[in-house]
């Protein structure tokens, strides 16, 4: 995360009329309001954008897109009598029509693993075929909404990181760690130690090595991450689709495996990869019952 403002304009100056928020580090714009006033919200010239947009209700909300956003909004308006209160998020020309296809697709898988909240959509579109730049894009995009739907009183998406899902066991307090002192870290572990590691129908063994670690040949990884995997842990998210597309992980006999030897870095970057899911070293368990996790940070003190 990086620090941002969060710029609130209100066209009427009523704070609880239409409101204009923008980022000063992003780009486009959400309109949020509320129900009562959708007539007043159709003079705007974002009406007329291809957008994604949101419908609030107590308990229940729609993700939706539409080319443009406006006429959506409007079929809504007579046919779901749900939500009270709408966001749309559009971006003039910066965001074309799979941008905002894989805006919607995103946000309604992590809609769907929220808590309290119904979602109405009948379906899970798919996310549409991007270039890897545009992916990443897209992925930016995303990451900056989510970050501010909260402080615009939408607090239906909640984030799955939690205290014990943070990638620490490695990391220094402010979360980086240079190259190079990590490395020296694992080349101080015996050569060839194994650990296991296992998640829902995955079962990988790891191997230390000089600089880091490998994931073995045979090793199986999840076939579905957790919806959040691509906003939270999206470099993980990006060396997972490499292996893929690479054919280090492929499908064998109907589990998605390692058809080599793998580096990584890190034990938590091999772990978030064949968990599918924010991960650490404790994730990984030697025959003896050690800790991988708890090893690293003894030698990390032993250095200090």
């Amino acid at each position: 995360m990086r620090p941002f403002t969060l710029r609130i304009f209100l066209p009427s100056g009523d704070p609880s009329g239409v409101l204009v928020a923008t980022r000063d580090d992003g780009i486009g714009k959400a309109i949020i309001f509320p129900r009562a006033l959708l007539g007043e919200v159709k003079g705007r010239k974002e009406w007329n954008l291809l957008g994604v947009y949101l419908l609030v209700g107590q308990s229940k909300l729609y993700i939706g897109e539409g080319d443009p956003a406006g006429k959506r909004l409007e079929d809504h308006a007579t046919k779901k009598t749900f939500w009270d209160k709408a966001l749309f998020f559009t971006a003039d020309n910066r965001l074309n029509k799979a941008h905002i296809q894989h805006l919607e697709a995103r946000l309604i898988k992590l809609a769907s693993g929220a808590i309290a909240i119904t979602l109405d959509n009948g379906n899970q579109p798919q996310v549409p075929a991007l270039g890897e730049e545009e992916y990443a894009f897209a992925e930016n995009v995303l990451a900056d909404l989510l970050l501010m739907l909260p402080l615009l009183g939408i607090t239906q998406f909640v984030s799955p990181v939690t205290a014990t899902d943070e990638i620490a066991s490695e990391e220094s307090s402010s979360g980086e760690v240079a190259v190079g002192r990590r490395a020296g870290i694992y080349s101080s572990l015996p050569r060839g130690m194994l650990f296991s590691g296992t998640h829902k129908e995955a079962n990988a063994t790891l191997e230390i090595v000089e600089g880091g670690v490998w994931l073995k040949k045979g090793s199986t990884v999840v076939r579905e991450p957790v919806p959040s995997f691509e906003t939270y842990c999206a470099g993980y998210a990006q060396m997972r689709r490499q292996l893929l597309e690479s054919g280090v992980i492929a499908d064998l006999n109907g589990k998605l495996t390692l058809t080599e030897d793998q580096f990584f870095s890190s034990a938590s970057a091999a772990a978030c990869v064949m968990r599918g899911i924010n991960s650490n070293a404790d994730n990984w368990i030697s025959a003896d019952k050690k800790n991988l996790g708890d090893l690293l940070r003894a030698l990390k003190q032993k250095n200090n």
